[in-house]
C-alpha cells in the first residue's frame, strides 16, 4: 500500500512539474514569435531607410540642393601676379 501511495504521489508531482514546464515553454515560444515580428517590422524599417538615404545621398540630389540653397557661383581664377599685388595690398591696408 505504501508503494502505490508513494507511486502516485511521485506521478503526481511529475505531472504538475511537467504542466509548469509546459506553460514556461509556451510563455518563451509568445516571446519568440514578438520578437520575429518586431524583427521583421525592423528589417522592413531598415530596407526603407536605407533607399531613403540613398536617394538624399545622390549625387543629383546633391547637386540640386546645394544649387537651390548654397547659392555657388562659378569661381574665377586670378593670375599669379593679381594675387601678388592683393596681399601686398593688404598687408598696407592692415599697416
Amino acid at each position: 500500500m505504501k508503494k502505490i501511495v508513494f507511486l502516485t504521489f511521485l506521478f503526481s508531482f511529475l505531472l504538475i512539474l511537467l504542466t509548469f514546464l509546459n506553460y514556461k515553454i509556451e510563455v518563451i515560444e509568445t516571446k519568440i514569435i514578438d520578437t520575429e515580428i518586431i524583427n521583421k517590422k525592423l528589417e522592413k524599417d531598415l530596407v526603407f531607410f536605407k533607399s531613403e538615404w540613398e536617394y538624399l545621398n545622390s549625387p543629383e540630389n546633391i547637386s540640386h540642393l546645394s544649387k537651390k540653397h548654397l547659392h555657388h557661383k562659378p569661381a574665377e581664377l586670378i593670375e599669379f601676379q593679381h594675387f601678388i599685388k592683393l596681399l601686398s595690398s593688404e598687408r598696407h591696408i592692415d599697416e
